[in-house]
């Protein structure tokens, strides 16, 4: 993958994380300044509660996607380094070989 592109894509998951945060606390300051106003009303309490269900999956479903992120870069430097070592092991049984051969 291009990593220009890449950190580009994170940029934009990054603005969509705080255009949905955002978006998010909106509902929870209108839901609650109208459960305040009218404490009585099931369907804003029902409304109240939904919105806050939604932002905790929201979170959550957040939080996964950072820890995916994290891991695949985990999984992407152990790659690299298993190659980089293997290539390392290959060179040293270049010049090992014949001095093996010639014994």
């Amino acid at each position: 993958m291009n990593r220009a592109k890449y950190y580009t894509q994170q940029k934009f998951d990054v603005l969509e994380d705080i255009d949905l945060s955002t978006n998010l606390l909106i509902l929870q300051q209108f839901a609650a300044k109208w459960c305040k106003s009218k404490p009585d009303n099931l369907d804003l309490q029902a409304l109240k509660d939904a919105v806050l269900k939604v932002s905790i999956i929201a979170n959550k479903m957040n939080y996964e996607k950072q820890l995916y992120h994290i891991t695949i870069e985990e999984f992407r430097g152990d790659k690299l380094r298993a190659i980089e070592r293997a290539r390392k092991a290959e060179e040293e049984l270049k010049q090992v070989k014949p001095k093996i051969e010639n014994l």
